[in-house]
């Protein structure tokens, strides 16, 4: 009966231990001035292990995704190398606390989180209720946009597609035209003089409900290049050297993305003792090889990774390399920031897509 008995205990103990999780939303203050609220979401993610991210809430209403996260009850370790923090803690029996040591700018404070419900979580001040998508099938245009010169001391330029009213400022038609087709300026032919001189201010309101996607909002400006800047192209092949981006090891280090804790196609970059730290977020394959293209200007960069779907990954290298004048030496510290994905750019020749400016004409009165 002893030896049962035993055996029953050290089961039921091994059970309560691996029903044990640290899933969900945590929250806590930090015993330091200003006292700074913290939240922690841990969700489950689709490989089975936990992924996070952290806000700092009273500063922040964007979360900021943890770059590791590992739980072997009852203790927890996270961290993020973009934010510079640390969190180790342990679990408590009842599940409903978490109480260890965070680590922020190399110094350490205690601090416990509790387990919170959804309705009881701290919100930021300027936090809104998210408008809901528009629907994939919708085919949007704009019903009002305004359309006027930019101020000719503007020196910044910038898209809003955060919300449903979209804005560009001080932005040629040569960046509206590469943005809506996803195109490079060596992928653009025949246009007038001014296309990449004169700027403007752009504001408008799609005539569809919802949160429009990144391609709804290119479908939209499509139309408005074709209505007030009379613009007509036709596409044609042309041969160009390219790098592809291939999978060097299968499977690749890209883990399946969580769009419950990340903003989508977003990046974290930071720096921390010489090294550059890049997070990406809900990227495809595709946006991650046009992303490239910022960094590696010379050659055309086309996905043929065969990966569909979306990712989380992120990586490093030292800061002397983007600080580099040296285009070559920063294209070879991407080189083996890739390899350590398990991904890899092979130079070849390929033909890809290029516009032919037919017609363009300066934008016709609001």
């Amino acid at each position: 009966m002893t030896k049962l008995f035993l055996a029953m205990a050290c089961l039921l103990a091994t059970t309560a231990t691996q029903a044990q999780t640290v899933l969900g939303t945590w929250q806590g203050t930090l015993p330091i001035p200003d006292n700074p609220r913290i939240i922690l979401k841990l969700v489950k993610a689709q490989d089975g292990a936990p992924r996070g991210s952290f806000y700092w809430i009273d500063k922040l209403a964007d979360p900021i995704p943890l770059s590791d996260v590992s739980f072997t009850p009852p203790s927890l370790n996270i961290a993020s190398l973009y934010a510079s923090i640390s969190y180790q803690a342990k679990l408590s029996e009842d599940g409903k606390s978490l109480t260890g040591t965070w680590t922020q700018d190399k110094k350490t404070y205690p601090l416990t989180l509790q387990l919170t419900a959804p309705e009881s979580v701290w919100k930021h001040p300027s936090t809104t209720v998210a408008l809901p998508w528009m629907s994939e099938t919708a085919d949007p245009a704009f019903e009002v946009a305004t359309i006027k010169p930019s101020d000719p001391g503007a020196t910044q330029r910038s898209y809003g597609l955060r919300t449903r009213h979209f804005t560009s400022k001080n932005t040629t038609v040569a960046d509206l035209i590469k943005f809506t087709y996803k195109v490079r300026s060596r992928q653009i032919e025949g246009a007038p003089d001014w296309f990449n001189q004169q700027r403007f201010d752009i504001a408008a309101e799609p005539d569809t409900e919802g949160q429009p996607s990144e391609d709804q909002y290119r479908t939209m400006l499509k139309k408005l290049l074709a209505d007030r800047f009379q613009l007509k192209l036709h596409i044609v092949q042309k041969i160009f050297p390219v790098y592809a981006l291939t999978v060097e090891k299968s499977p690749p280090k890209l883990n399946p993305s969580e769009p419950s804790i990340n903003q989508r196609g977003s990046i974290i970059v930071g720096e921390r003792d010489g090294q550059m730290y890049a997070q990406f977020l809900d990227d495809s394959m595709l946006e991650f090889a046009d992303i490239l293209m910022n960094f590696i200007p010379e050659r055309q960069i086309v996905d043929e990774t065969a990966l569909t779907g979306r990712f989380d990954f992120s990586i490093n290298m030292p800061t002397t390399v983007l600080q580099s004048a040296d285009d070559n030496e920063q294209a070879a510290g991407f080189f083996g920031a890739l390899q350590s994905l398990g991904l890899k750019l092979v130079p070849k020749k390929e033909p890809i897509e290029v516009l032919i400016i037919d017609h363009l004409e300066a934008p016709s009165p609001n």
